[in-house]
């Protein structure tokens, strides 16, 4: 009897309404109208006509002029505010991730947990911009050198969010978590970009 191949699953291909090269949608992010505004769905949930464009800042310049096609209307932004509301969008989903790693019981709080964590080989840190002398650790070096570590925030929004009145660093233990907060942080630097306000994308800043 003679086996029938396994089918590789396709990953969707879409066109870039800034530079016009078809990608992976994966490599992508996608945009929709809602109530009559263009906006960013990081979460690939919203129904509507979509369009995509790569996270990259010469596609972010050339992608209102792409979006009047794609959505055959004018698209009402220009580049700048194009990136005010990718950063904007990363800034939600960033919150959204760290909430499911929560939820999941796969991200430690706090300095001594999150250091225990690397050193046992969580993917990522997420580090507070005003983080203070945590970013001068052994591990958070390492860390940031392997590309497994992120700015963002501060430690008073970081300890809002998490439930606590303040975190200077959290390790997210979750691996496809790790991975898509990386690349939501990597498209928010690319709209901060965009916008030539680079506040949103410090390094963690030592004392």
């Amino acid at each position: 009897m003679t086996e029938r191949p396994t089918r590789e699953k396709r990953t969707p291909t879409r066109t870039c309404v800034g530079c016009g090269s078809p990608d992976d949608a994966a490599e992508m992010v996608r945009l929709v109208v809602t109530e009559e505004m263009v906006v960013f769905d990081l979460a690939g949930g919203a129904f509507g006509r979509g369009a995509h464009v790569h996270a990259r800042p010469s596609c972010l310049e050339k992608a209102p002029r792409g979006l009047s096609r794609a959505f055959r209307r004018d698209a009402g932004l220009d580049a700048k505010e194009l990136g005010l509301r990718l950063v904007a969008a990363c800034d939600r989903r960033m919150g959204g991730l760290l909430l499911a790693a929560r939820r999941l019981r796969a991200v430690a709080l706090g300095t001594d947990a999150s250091l225990d964590a690397l050193r046992g080989g969580a993917p990522l840190a997420i580090v507070a911009v005003d983080a203070g002398s945590v970013v001068s650790s052994v591990e958070v070096a390492r860390a940031v050198a392997a590309g497994h570590a992120v700015a963002w925030s501060t430690k008073s929004e970081l300890g809002a969010l998490l439930g606590a009145e303040s975190i200077a660093i959290c390790a997210v233990r979750h691996g496809a978590i790790a991975e898509e907060l990386k690349k939501v942080r990597a498209a928010a630097v690319a709209g901060a970009s965009v916008t030539g306000e680079s506040a949103e994308c410090r390094r963690p800043e030592a004392p």
